[in-house]
């Protein structure tokens, strides 16, 4: 399926009897689920096994291209949500497969273009790119505020005021629900957020500004301190399809 989607246009909470490839070929959405939030500019997929509770939010207008997968196809594939590089082949496959009639016989061109992406999903190279994401909805409060814009440079005190718990409390509450302390999961953010910018062609200078640094120095520290290399190599991707 191809999908344009506007600026800010939010796919609710919902569930597919398949499972799912997601994709755009332009544009920045975040998908999330109980778990964990993910942010894909046009370099990465995410693969989404049958009957995953997820929502969708375009942060820009979005080029989006969907795979779906019966169930009874997913055997063998990911059983859990995977984030990785959309190699070429993967983007020329789903290019090939939307020219094909939805309805194709597998024993035509378009079976045989989707066993082929079958294969590549079952090799996707998985990237640790999530945020990891709370339940206790005093926490929910400052992340849904923070997932909209990481820019926001509250101090803890701060957001315990608006949380309605304690400091302490909230700090808490970070570590155990998310395993990470509040200040690293706000870097983890800036970092996978400025690294989502970066990848769909925004200069580090504006990256860094929208994710609350005004260096682009450490800003590109920030990121290979948290996500373990610079952002030049991370952001190494393969040409764009449309």
């Amino acid at each position: 399926m191809a999908k344009t989607c506007a600026a800010t246009e939010h796919i609710p909470l919902h569930i597919h009897r398949r499972g799912q490839l997601l994709h755009a070929t332009s544009g920045i959405m975040r998908v999330e689920t109980e778990q964990a939030a993910w942010i894909l500019p046009p370099a990465r997929a995410i693969w989404l096994p049958p009957q995953l509770p997820h929502k969708v939010t375009m942060r820009s207008k979005v080029e989006m291209r969907t795979v779906y997968i019966d169930q009874a196809r997913c055997v063998g594939l990911p059983r859990h949500p995977v984030f990785a590089e959309m190699s070429g082949l993967l983007r020329e496959l789903i290019l090939a497969l939307l020219k094909e009639p939805a309805d194709y016989a597998e024993e035509d061109r378009g079976g045989a273009i989707a066993r082929l992406i079958l294969t590549e999903i079952g090799r996707l190279d998985e990237r640790r790119y999530d945020v990891p994401m709370p339940r206790d909805e005093r926490v929910l409060r400052v992340v849904r505020v923070l997932l909209d814009d990481p820019a926001v440079d509250h101090d803890l005190d701060r957001w315990a005021d608006e949380s309605g718990a304690s400091r302490r409390t909230l700090a808490r509450l970070f570590r155990q629900e998310t395993g990470l302390g509040f200040a690293e999961w706000r870097a983890r953010l800036r970092a996978v957020d400025g690294l989502a910018r970066l990848s769909n062609g925004v200069s580090v200078a504006e990256s860094a500004a929208s994710v609350g640094y005004a260096s682009a120095s450490a800003f590109s520290a920030m990121i290979r301190r948290t996500l373990g290399e610079p952002p030049r190599r991370l952001t190494a991707t393969q040409p764009r399809i449309s």
